[in-house]
């Protein structure tokens, strides 16, 4: 384990951060997927904060959306100080490593950002079951009209050009991201091994 105040300054734009959450339904999604993990986001450094926030699918509203400057349950851009802090539960951090992400996909990331802006956290259980499932029930057609965690992750990683797109984003679940199931990326791109930042 490592200090998130230690490891903070390292982070940049497209680094995973992974929880692992205590209630009911985070236990489900680590049983169903055999994985820690039950939540993902993506850090990002924008040049209009000088502090390091965290872009997310998530029904917390224990930290103001800074797009809409009010707690909502919905895409949301935080400080990723205070969804640490404010979090109970373990979090990982996996580093975006070998390259460095080009101007043109940042602006298209950017853009990305602006079209998701609130978009409502998905309800649907069964889709996000779904996305862990194999076979004939295990499908789920791309819609982004409301989106969950992982497929947040996903259409990011996408628009980026670090994952291919022949997958739905859709179709990803935290345990998706993990070193066991994701290390090599498009590209020179890799993602580092998790380093734990709060064990809670």
């Amino acid at each position: 384990m490592i200090s998130y105040s230690i490891i903070r300054n390292e982070l940049t734009t497209g680094d995973l951060v992974l929880f692992s959450g205590k209630g009911a339904f985070s236990d489900i999604i680590k049983y169903g997927t055999i994985n820690k993990f039950s939540h993902i986001g993506m850090v990002m450094r924008i040049p209009e904060y000088d502090f390091l926030a965290i872009w997310e699918c998530t029904p917390l509203t224990n930290v103001t959306d800074l797009d809409a400057n009010l707690p909502r349950k919905a895409v949301q851009l935080v400080p990723l100080s205070d969804r640490v802090q404010k979090y109970s539960g373990d979090i990982a951090i996996r580093q975006l490593k070998g390259a460095s992400l080009a101007t043109g996909a940042l602006l298209k990331l950017m853009d990305l950002r602006k079209q998701l802006r609130g978009q409502s956290y998905d309800r649907d259980k069964v889709q996000l079951l779904q996305s862990a499932a194999d076979g004939p029930f295990g499908h789920n057609n791309e819609d982004l009209s409301s989106i969950f965690c992982s497929e947040l992750v996903a259409e990011a990683y996408q628009c980026l050009g670090l994952l291919a797109d022949d997958k739905p984003a859709n179709e990803y679940t935290p345990a998706d991201f993990t070193e066991r199931n994701m290390r090599r990326l498009c590209g020179d791109f890799f993602l580092s091994d998790a380093v734990l930042v709060k064990d809670d």
